[in-house]
């Protein structure tokens, strides 16, 4: 009996143990684009940008994402794989036969990579690899650019393409010039102008000599007319994000 429960014990310790392996296992490939050497080579890297940040990272590569469409499957696919990092997780699903592809960030990680200035980086970073063909090149890119963002955002305390508080704006500082320099002209205008006591009219009438004109008519003639009608707002706007949920996240084509 007792080498029956520990039987037992050890079948339930080797399940516990190979479904920590597969929850490990960060990189899917269904459509059979990389060897398994480069999926562990991948794997230990995300491992690695995980632990330094605090957050998830999921790649999946899958022949085809059937009739979901792909912002739908991506948050699928962050949710219930890859949404529990402290710092929150992040995810790059690529669809090969329609050759899209698709990321998306959950609620906590979408403060860190913004879909206006992160999501564009990325793209940068691996689309150009997705086109040629680098399966591996891309997912890598993909990672150093995760890191990289997340590096910024810890760095700077504000995502990437944000302002730094406190640091040396150089528009801020052009806009100042501006006004300054029109300040500076109105003020010299009219000190200028006080110094004379000849002042342009006010209005073109005004340089005409009086009771010299008399209009015997006054008369509007109408050439032609041109009405352009435009419907009326109904006031309501579309909201924004990446399919709810507190998603952010963006994809394209390859």
């Amino acid at each position: 009996m007792k080498k029956f429960f520990s039987l037992i014990a050890l079948i339930i310790a080797l399940n516990f143990s190979l479904a920590s392996a597969a929850q490990i296992q960060s990189v899917t490939d269904q459509a059979g684009l990389l060897s398994a050497s480069e999926i562990e080579q991948l794997n230990k890297k995300i491992h690695a940008v995980e632990q330094a940040h605090k957050i998830k990272i999921g790649v999946a590569f899958v022949k085809t994402i059937g009739n979901s469409d792909m912002i739908t499957a991506s948050n699928n696919f962050l949710d219930k794989n890859f949404a529990n990092g402290a710092n929150g997780g992040i995810v790059l699903l690529v669809d090969m036969k329609n050759r899209k592809y698709e990321m998306s960030t959950d609620r906590r990680m979408v403060e860190r990579i913004t879909d206006y200035d992160g999501i564009p980086f990325l793209k940068d970073k691996f689309q150009s690899d997705l086109s040629a063909g680098d399966y591996f090149g891309a997912v890598n890119n993909f990672i150093d650019g995760v890191d990289e963002l997340l590096t910024y955002y810890e760095t700077k305390g504000v995502p990437y393409g944000q302002r730094v508080p406190g640091e040396f704006d150089p528009m801020a500082a052009m806009i100042a010039v501006v006004i300054s320099l029109f300040l500076g002209f109105m003020i010299r205008s009219s000190l200028i102008g006080k110094m004379s006591n000849i002042h342009h009219a006010m209005a073109a009438v005004d340089y005409l000599k009086k009771n010299t004109v008399r209009l015997t008519e006054n008369r509007d003639t109408f050439l032609f007319m041109n009405v352009k009608r435009r419907p009326k707002s109904s006031g309501k706007s579309r909201g924004g994000g990446h399919g709810g949920g507190g998603h952010g996240g963006g994809g394209g084509s390859f």
